[in-house]
C-alpha cells in the first residue's frame, strides 16, 4: 500500500484540485494494469483510509477554522491553497403556519410517492386494457428499470 498511496505532504502542492483527481486516475489506471496488486485488497484499504481520513478532517477542521480565523481575513493563501472563511445562516421557518402546513404537505406527497412506488413495484404485470373509444388493446408495459451495479465495503 505503501507505493500506491501518497504520504501527507507528497501531492505537489501546485496541483490544483482538478490535477490532484487527475492523478489519482491516472494512478489507479497504472495500478490496474501493473496486474501486480490484488484489486479487491487494495480497494478495501483505501476504504479504511478514506474512513480515516474524513474522521481526521472532521476532528482538525474546527481548529482549523480557529487558527484561520487569527489572519484577521475572510479569504487569504495559505500553503499554495486558498483559504475562505465563510459564515451561514440558518433560518427556522416552522414558526409560520403557512409554511408549516406546506412542509407538512411535503412530507404526505413524499409518503403517497414511497406507497406508490411500492405499489407499482408489486402490480408490475403487462396488462391488456381496451380503448372503449376505439375498441384497440393496448398493452401497459412493465415498468422500465435501470440497474447499477456497485461494492459495498463495511469495515
Amino acid at each position: 500500500m505503501g507505493k500506491l498511496v501518497r504520504q501527507v505532504g507528497n501531492i505537489d502542492k501546485n496541483l490544483h484540485k482538478k490535477e490532484i483527481v487527475e492523478l489519482a486516475k491516472d494512478n489507479a489506471q497504472a495500478v490496474i494494469e501493473s496486474g501486480k496488486y490484488d484489486l479487491l485488497k487494495v480497494y478495501v484499504e483505501l476504504k479504511r483510509y478514506e474512513a480515516y481520513l474524513k474522521g481526521l478532517i472532521y476532528h482538525l477542521k474546527s481548529s482549523a477554522m480557529e487558527k484561520a480565523s487569527e489572519k484577521g481575513k475572510k479569504s487569504f493563501d495559505y500553503n499554495d491553497a486558498r483559504i475562505n472563511l465563510s459564515s451561514r445562516t440558518k433560518w427556522d421557518f416552522s414558526i409560520d403556519k403557512q409554511w408549516s402546513d406546506l412542509d407538512l404537505q411535503i412530507q404526505n406527497l413524499s409518503k403517497e410517492r414511497k406507497e406508490r412506488e411500492k405499489y407499482l413495484l408489486e402490480n408490475n404485470i403487462v396488462q391488456s386494457i381496451v380503448d372503449e373509444e376505439t375498441g384497440e388493446i393496448k398493452e401497459e408495459f412493465i415498468l422500465p428499470k435501470e440497474i447499477k451495479f456497485g461494492i459495498s465495503v463495511r469495515l
